[in-house]
């Protein structure tokens, strides 16, 4: 319902809610609600770590799909540099797009075709000798 009351597509839209720790070491998802809803948490604070025993989620979205990434805590710069291990992320797919999002498809992209028409109408409207350059004092 609340997606609908947002005028959202229920089937392609996300919920995204942050700062509740996900208790990953217990079993706890941060994907729920059928995929619907996401929780990404503020894990990288080491107060939150022993509560959900990461170091928090990233959600990346982009052209390909959309992205969730687990990160492992960090420890502290002498056993990175010693062990050469730098923090440890681990990703998984939460929706890949069955076609390649491209600027086209969003509203900005639907406001630039716009503009370009209205561009190209100009530069035609020159062309045709219905404007005449002028100069500016």
């Amino acid at each position: 319902k609340i997606l609908h009351a947002f005028g959202l597509d229920p089937q392609t839209s996300h919920i995204i809610n942050g700062h509740v720790p996900v208790k990953t070491q217990e079993g706890e998802s941060p994907i729920k609600a059928n995929g619907r809803l996401l929780v990404i948490d503020g894990g990288f604070a080491k107060s939150y770590q022993k509560t959900t025993g990461i170091a928090g989620y990233t959600l990346i979205y982009n052209s390909y799909g959309l992205q969730l990434v687990s990160h492992e805590p960090f420890e502290n710069i002498d056993k990175a540099l010693s062990t050469e291990k730098d923090i440890r992320s681990t990703s998984f797919v939460v929706e890949q797009a069955l076609e390649r999002q491209k600027v086209s498809h969003t509203d900005i992209g639907g406001k630039l075709k716009k503009q370009i028409y209205f561009l190209e109408m100009l530069i035609t409207a020159y062309r045709k000798g219905l404007l005449q350059e002028t100069s500016t004092p």
